[in-house]
């Protein structure tokens, strides 16, 4: 059976990227990413289509890059197949052999992995367990629900201890339940030492769990840091405010006075207003409010969710 790997340090680099780019044919997939992950829960978000998967895919040496260089480890991995052992993945997509059983599927991969059959199935057993599927371990995976084959996926992801675990979409059909027991199985291989990323489009989905984000947007690393950094980013990012009243000029002439105002605009009853400071512009709406005697009718706000940050990061990289 393969060894268990060595705790690695905090400060340890798991996965490194050194400029790469992904092409696929005229698409461009990834454009010139440098990044490097630690021993911990990594959240990977972006927008359907921002590059995620060719990240995770990569990342897994399931394709090698057009240009620039991947290390697991400090190797590199198409070089040192004893990495491999190291790295685990479950991937986006419900392509499981349905002619198989849960355990066969998961055994089989651990045999793969280098177990002996014994222990291959008594950790498939093991695992199957955690996920809560022992009943419907010998049930063949084409008469499972998606929910439960995605349980299968996270199971062989999780069967043997890795330094590198690479889920994408792993919430994908799970219900509240089975979403926070997962969420325990990501804490725990992280507490052990593992770099564990998670690649979601929904920031709620991750906000819980990771320590550091990596944003991607249309192919490109845009922003990578600690989830406080990276919401601090989107707390600072230009708001407009959408405000109905009975004198939208009344209201704009206090707010004007009140905050860096850089865009106004009256429609009828609607009042258009942005601010290049989010923070001040809160602030002095209440005082606005009382300073014109216009309180609103309805206020919505623009500009202050993940897509416009992703959006206004990519701009700045052009």
């Amino acid at each position: 059976m393969p060894q268990p790997p060595a705790p690695l340090a905090p400060d340890a680099v798991t996965l490194e990227f050194k400029r790469v780019t992904r092409q696929f044919g005229a698409r461009l997939a990834l454009l010139d990413v440098n990044l490097q992950l630690q021993p911990g829960v990594v959240g990977l978000l972006g927008p359907n289509g921002a590059g995620k998967t060719t990240f995770l895919n990569l990342a897994a040496g399931l394709t090698s890059p057009s240009s620039g260089e991947i290390r697991w480890l400090g190797g590199l991995p198409r070089r040192d197949p004893q990495l491999d052992n190291r790295i685990a993945l479950c991937a986006d997509g419900d392509q499981l052999p349905r002619r198989e059983t849960a355990l066969q599927w998961v055994v089989g991969l651990l045999r793969l992995a280098g177990c002996t059959a014994l222990i291959a199935e008594q950790r498939g057993k093991q695992v199957l367990e955690r996920v809560g599927l022992s009943e419907q371990r010998d049930q063949l995976l084409s008469n499972m629900s998606r929910g439960q084959r995605q349980r299968v996926k996270l199971a062989q992801a999780f069967a043997l201890p890795a330094a590198l675990v690479l889920l994408d979409e792993p919430l994908n059909a799970l219900d509240p339940v089975w979403r926070r027991q997962v969420a325990a199985l990501i804490q725990e291989a992280a507490d052990a030492g593992a770099c564990v990323v998670v690649s979601s489009h929904i920031l709620e989905e991750v906000e819980q769990l990771a320590h550091f984000l990596v944003l991607l947007f249309k192919g490109r690393l845009v922003a990578a840091g600690r989830q406080q950094d990276i919401r601090d980013m989107l707390h600072n990012q230009a708001t407009v405010l959408e405000i109905t009243c009975a004198d939208p000029r009344s209201l704009a002439s206090a707010l004007l006075a009140r905050a860096p105002v850089t865009l106004v605009r009256i429609t009828g009853e609607t009042l258009t207003i942005q601010a290049s400071d989010a923070d001040s512009l809160c602030r002095a709406l209440p005082q606005a409010v009382l300073a014109s005697g216009m309180v609103p009718a309805q206020v919505t706000t623009h500009g202050d969710d993940l897509v416009s940050l992703f959006q206004a990061l990519a701009a700045e990289v052009r």
